[in-house]
Order: C-alpha cells, then structure tokens, then sequence
C-alpha cells in the first residue's frame, strides 16, 4: 500500500515503468518501495467512440494525504508516463478510510 494501477498503458511500458513508479513515489512519500503496489489493469480508452492509444491513466488507492503531497506525486507519475510516450496523462486518487483496510501477513 499504496497502489498503483496503469490503465491503456501497453503491458511492456507496465513492465519497464513499475520499478520506476515505485521508486520515485516511495521517495516523495517516504516510505519503503516494496510497499507500493504498482498494477497493470490491461485496459482500453475510447474516446469519441475511437481507440485512444496515446491517452493513460494512473489510479492511485491509498490512505489520504494533503493536496501537496498528492499534486507532487501526481506530476511525477505524469512526468515519467508523458516519458514513455503517453500524452494526455490523468491522475486519480482514491483515498481510503485506512479504517476500511486490512492487511494480513
């Protein structure tokens, strides 16, 4: 936790990105980068009723955290997806109530 899922992202870029992700969003929020789960969902856009290859998402679940931690998160998924060729980028936060989480090892 926190998760990342890349949506109409190709399962290639997925592979190259995930180590990426992971570290560069463990260095902002100061945590261990084996705890953030990056996810390929094998997704596709349509935009106007047309495949959008170019388009890609990042949902990112997690526990909230103020608007400057998520706008400096958010520009650096966006930064290292608009890298891989992607463009538009969108970035959507799903905050949880860690109330709601439960995690079993």
């Amino acid at each position: 936790m926190p998760q990342v899922t890349l949506k109409n992202v190709s399962r290639k870029d997925a592979v190259k990105l995930a180590s990426v992700i992971a570290g560069r969003v463990s260095e902002i929020i100061e945590v261990p980068k084996n705890h953030i789960v990056v996810e390929f969902s094998e997704t596709s856009f349509f935009r106007g009723g047309i495949e959008d290859l170019d388009s890609a998402m990042a949902w990112i679940c997690w526990k909230k955290r103020g608007p400057d931690m998520q706008k400096k998160v958010a520009s650096a998924l966006a930064d290292i997806l608009k890298g891989a060729g992607y463009s538009p980028v969108e970035i959507i936060y799903d905050n949880l109530d860690m109330d709601d989480f439960y995690e079993f090892k």
